[in-house]
This record gives structure tokens, C-alpha cells and sequence, in this order.
């Protein structure tokens, strides 16, 4: 057998631990960026909605990016994380596909996010 064909067709999934586990994680990050940074988590999720409200899907890079210039710069860019969580969980924002990382320099994985349609009441 050929040393390509051993190799497993799909990544094993992430447990419910494991994604408690880095929600906890990104939620410690964020926390610390309040306290240490003086970032504002508020701020930033009303920078994420303002940017999305013309309908473009942007990728998470090209968000984060957008919020710096804005000057909500936390100590570490992985504060974002749980910004989009909560818009998400919120059925704020979706995920509409993944693209290449420019900051990954080309490897896969950057998230591109959609403000979702109102809902009728």
C-alpha cells in the first residue's frame, strides 16, 4: 500500500470537551484583553456588524483587520474569537465558507462571515 493511501480521508472531529475547552480559552484571552489592553468587546462586535451590514461576506482576517483601524486593538488578535461566538450564537452573524489565510500565509482555514437576514416577526 502506498504511504499516501494510509493516510486518514477525514480529521477527526473536535469533542464537545475540546470545544468547551477553547471557548474557555478564547473567553480568558478576551477577558485579559479587557483588563490589560482596555479593549472593549462591545465596541468591537458593533464594528463587526457595521462592516457586514452591506450584505459582503468578509473573512475573519479582513474583520479583525478592520476593528484595529478602528483602534480596538487587544493584546492578542485572538480576542476576536469569542467577538464572533457571541454574534453568531447571537444568529447575528453566519459562516459562509472558509478561504486561504493571508495571515497564515496561504494555508487554510480563515472563516468568511455574513451578516445573517432579518428574521420577520
Amino acid at each position: 500500500m502506498d504511504a499516501i493511501e494510509e493516510l486518514p480521508l477525514f480529521a477527526q472531529r473536535a469533542t464537545v470537551a475540546d470545544r468547551v475547552a477553547g471557548r474557555d480559552a478564547g473567553e480568558a484571552c478576551l477577558a485579559k484583553a479587557e483588563r490589560v489592553a482596555g479593549f472593549d468587546a462591545d465596541k468591537a462586535r458593533a464594528a463587526v456588524l457595521d462592516l457586514l451590514a452591506d450584505g459582503q461576506p468578509r473573512t475573519g482576517e479582513e474583520i479583525v483587520d478592520h476593528c484595529q483601524r478602528l483602534g480596538l486593538v487587544p493584546h492578542d488578535a485572538r480576542a476576536f474569537g469569542p467577538v464572533f461566538g457571541v454574534l453568531a450564537r447571537r444568529g447575528l452573524i453566519e459562516t459562509v465558507g472558509f478561504a486561504a489565510r493571508r495571515k497564515g500565509h496561504g494555508t487554510a482555514g480563515a472563516r468568511v462571515w455574513q451578516a445573517t437576514e432579518p428574521k420577520e416577526s
